[in-house]
């Protein structure tokens, strides 16, 4: 089993783990109801899975590496909030925390699990959504955000599916009512680039608007609660 096997884990891994906390349920991830279904075997094969990559001795027991994803997925289980950009979701402990928990989905349909600190993630997200990349136009210090004409909006929806769109997804599950009309509960923006200009749209409003390329960071930081200044005493 090579590091990278032993650091990625298919959903039931992650749902017997999470059943140390007695979880039934994990943000983002299928419905656990689809694999019970299926009968014992998917689960007693996780449970090898997990002995191999060290997280259960032979005998059954918790090692210390196993504690800490536990641990791990405890933090992600009970965030208050989760983002997810593309294929990254990413979870909190508290607003003024200096690192964040990642849940990242591969093309395999498997997950890995990371802590990650914030001036870290600015740099992968950096790699994974070439959009934070973009040099603003000229015209953008001028203003944040304007709404589209209509002809635009008709022209932005024609356009096919580009790999360099980026998809950020707010969710606050434990607010009521937890539907997808309530911007307390869950927001999206799709963010594109068409013609030299920087597209956003908010789809929970059906809003489309001409960005500027601070709207869009601060959209981001506002998600992930990444500072804008630095603190007292950090250069």
């Amino acid at each position: 089993m090579t590091q990278t096997d032993r650091d990625t884990f298919h959903v039931t891994e992650l749902y017997l783990l999470a059943a140390a906390f007695d979880a039934e349920a994990l943000f983002g991830l299928p419905d656990k109801k689809i694999y019970q279904l299926q009968g014992e075997e998917p689960w007693s094969q996780a449970h090898k899975r997990l002995i191999q990559k060290g997280i259960f001795t032979e005998e059954g027991k918790l090692t210390k590496s196993g504690a800490v994803i536990i641990k791990t997925l405890y933090e992600y289980f009970f965030s208050q909030k989760y983002v997810r950009i593309n294929n990254l979701m990413f979870a909190f402990r508290e607003k003024q925390a200096e690192e964040v928990i990642i849940l990242v989905e591969t093309y395999e349909k498997t997950y890995k699990l990371y802590v990650m600190a914030k001036p870290l993630v600015l740099k992968l997200l950096s790699e994974k959504v070439p959009l934070l990349n973009r040099e603003p136009a000229e015209g953008e210090k001028n203003f944040l955000r304007r709404e589209l004409p209509d002809e635009e909006k008709a022209a932005i929806n024609e356009l096919g599916v580009t790999n360099d769109i980026a998809n950020i997804e707010l969710f606050h599950p434990r607010v009521k009512p937890q539907i997808a009309s309530n911007p307390n509960y869950y927001q999206q923006w799709l963010v594109l680039s068409k013609d030299a200009k920087l597209i956003m749209i908010d789809t929970t409003e059906k809003h489309y608007y001409h960005a500027s390329q601070y709207w869009f960071m601060k959209v981001l930081f506002d998600a992930l609660d990444f500072p804008y200044r630095q603190k007292e005493g950090v250069r």
